[in-house]
């Protein structure tokens, strides 16, 4: 029998067994395990972290987001000088890249907006 044939049937018969083994290891539950000492938070809570969460995040991203598309810019800047030296194919790539910074520009900062607007939408409906 060839080593890899070998390894794999190995593998498998392990994969078997801890497949096997999971279920009796799920009903082996210590005793006092279900007061972990985590508290329970009702949905409103939960959605308020959330958006603490995601609030922060934003706020911190947007300056780091505005210096890179500040520096992809100047660099993009640079490149369609060098267009004139270069030819056309590098100006299909600036234009690109150009392209690509102001889609990723929009979805940053229309992103918030998408996700109201669904919002308000879903809470129209199951009105």
């Amino acid at each position: 029998m060839p080593r890899s044939l070998l390894s794999r049937i190995i593998l498998l018969l392990v994969a078997l067994m801890l497949v096997f083994a999971t279920p009796v290891l799920a009903n082996q539950q210590v005793p006092g395990a279900e007061t972990t000492g985590i508290q329970a938070v009702s949905p409103d809570q939960f959605a308020q972290k959330i958006d603490k969460l995601m609030d922060g995040a934003y706020r911190t991203a947007a300056p780091i987001t505005d210096a890179v598309a500040k520096i992809m810019l100047a660099v993009t800047g640079v490149a369609v000088l060098l267009v004139l030296f270069s030819g056309m194919k590098l100006f299909q790539r600036v234009l690109g890249s150009i392209m690509c910074i102001g889609f990723g520009l929009l979805l940053f900062y229309g992103a918030p907006y998408v996700v109201g607007l669904i919002n308000g939408l879903a809470q129209y409906a199951t009105q």
